[in-house]
């Protein structure tokens, strides 16, 4: 593997790098805070094959199409959009892979612009798979290298967790010329049972992941004196400055998963007390339970969101504490001073006015519909997740309305759509197509307003925003909620040119 001259970049620069050199053929993907970026630094890089999905099961399928056909694949998507790939994911491990794939998940750490703050890297717990979480743009390049390789040598994926701070942090890359072999997936594989898939993989690809582990290079110790940190992902980035101005031994930890016990042990030997630094929840904490170390499990760090210098010298000064109270205030709007709402020129406003103004259930999802459930509307019972508002208003104990945008009903809500008519359920759907993902950067989607009229017929009503008051909405969504079954109410519009979510006082 020949190394070119070291070059300083951003982290997303860096994966856009790594995926070049390390010879990612197909690249997929579905929006989403903070991935969006550095997909949008892949599409534009005309040698490469990168293309969003409709939603991350089906990204992820594609990519073990392109492994087992000897094609090195990488998938994209941010932390929750790692759950609706979880079954083919979690599943890949055992069936085999032959080229490389990486998941590349970035998490919303504080839940800026998510449902929740979840940490990517249980997921190597869940699946047996190895998980990497890089601090720099160096070590994501070198992740991302090594990830596909690891990925080959143990024939399952690889996960690569990142963060919007690891994306925006700048630092030298050494990029390199690895040899990309075209490897198939070896079909002796069906010579085994489910059961003999499992024992196989945790034989020869997991005790080698596991052996990677104790080894990387990602993997850095510093010892120093009685007290160490031990971090990963951003925090290594805020943890070095603290242990390198206080004279603290350091464990910077690249590659989590396998957990390198005996790398860990071997620091661990001699130290009085050991502080764990890491975004954003205990998963190297949880499997270190000894009395010296301390964390977001004893107070010593705050139990969820982002770390900072201050709170990791803090945790320091009281590390001989068995534990420290953290006083817990949960955010609010009122606290936070704002909240988000309709962008300006919002051709929708009719539309939500009506359905506020009819006092039954309502349920919307992750795209522009979670908006009602802010001022001044305030009226969603239910937003769960993306393509959830179909089938949690199919659950209400009364006709409801489900709020959903087109982009929701090619992710997942189509699948509800079509469950709720087969079974007779009592919902009103009231789709928002606009021809765009509009809440997660803008992309464009194809016009499902007519596929909708062709599975549905007479049930699916279409209307044009422009031609709409709030009288007319209310008059024809209380005469569907009064019509027995399934009934959808689409509106097509266009977002306003140069579209922005207002900020409005809470």
């Amino acid at each position: 593997m020949m190394e070119q001259e070291a070059k300083s970049v951003d982290g997303a620069e860096a994966a856009h790098l790594a995926l070049k050199d390390g010879g990612a053929g197909l690249i997929t993907g579905v929006p989403g805070y903070p991935i969006n970026r550095l997909f949008s630094i892949l599409q534009d890089d005309g040698e490469m094959r990168a293309q969003w999905q409709f939603n991350e099961k089906i990204a992820y399928e594609m990519a073990v199409g392109a492994s087992v056909m000897g094609g090195r694949a990488a998938v994209i998507s941010k932390h929750v959009g790692v759950n609706v790939m979880a079954d083919p994911l979690i599943t890949s491990a055992t069936h085999g892979l032959g080229a490389g794939v990486v998941v590349i998940a970035g998490d919303d750490v504080g839940a800026l612009q998510s449902q929740n703050e979840q940490d990517s890297r249980w997921y190597g717990k869940l699946a047996e798979i190895p998980v990497y979480d890089p601090s720099t743009p160096g070590d994501l390049y070198d992740a991302i290298i090594g990830g596909f390789e690891l990925s080959e040598s143990i024939s399952a994926p690889v996960l690569i967790r990142v963060t919007n701070e690891v994306f925006g942090e700048k630092g030298d890359v050494s990029r390199k010329k690895p040899s990309v072999p075209h490897k198939k997936l070896d079909k002796a594989i069906w010579g085994y049972t489910m059961y003999g898939k499992r024992q196989k993989y945790l034989r020869d690809g997991w005790n080698y992941a596991a052996m990677e582990a104790e080894r990387s290079q990602l993997n850095r110790v510093e010892k120093r004196g009685p007290v160490g940190i031990i971090s990963s992902g951003h925090a290594s980035a805020l943890a070095s400055k603290v242990a390198t101005s206080l004279g603290l031994s350091h464990l910077s930890m690249g590659l989590v998963n396998p957990f390198p016990s005996m790398l860990v042990n071997d620091f661990l030997a001699g130290l009085e007390y050991v502080l764990v630094c890491e975004e954003a929840s205990p998963f190297i904490e949880e499997q270190l339970s000894l009395p010296r170390v301390k964390g977001r499990l004893t107070g010593h760090l705050p139990r969820a969101g982002p770390l900072d210098e201050a709170s990791i010298r803090s945790a320091i000064e009281n590390i001989d504490s068995i534990g420290v109270y953290q006083d817990i205030r949960p955010e609010t709007l009122a606290s936070r001073g704002y909240a988000v709402g309709r962008c300006e020129g919002c051709p929708y406003g009719p539309v939500y006015e009506a359905i506020k103004s009819l006092g039954v259930p309502v349920s919307g999802d992750m795209g522009c519909s979670i908006l009602a459930a802010n001022p001044p509307y305030s009226m969603l019972d239910a937003a769960c997740s993306l393509g959830s508002a179909v089938s949690t208003a199919c659950g209400f104990s009364q006709k409801g309305i489900a709020m959903i945008g087109d982009f929701a009903i090619l992710h997942t809500g189509l699948q509800a759509l079509v469950n709720a008519r087969l079974n007779g359920h009592e919902a009103l759907v009231v789709v928002f197509a606009n021809r765009e993902a509009a809440m997660t950067g803008g992309q464009a989607l194809p016009d499902i307003a007519g596929l909708l009229k062709d599975i549905f017929k007479e049930d699916c009503i279409i209307q044009k925003s422009a031609s709409l008051s709030q009288e007319k909405v209310k008059s024809d969504l209380e005469k569907l909620l009064m019509a027995p079954g399934l009934k959808l109410y689409v509106i097509t519009a266009s977002c306003p040119p140069g579209h922005k979510y207002t900020r409005i006082k809470a």
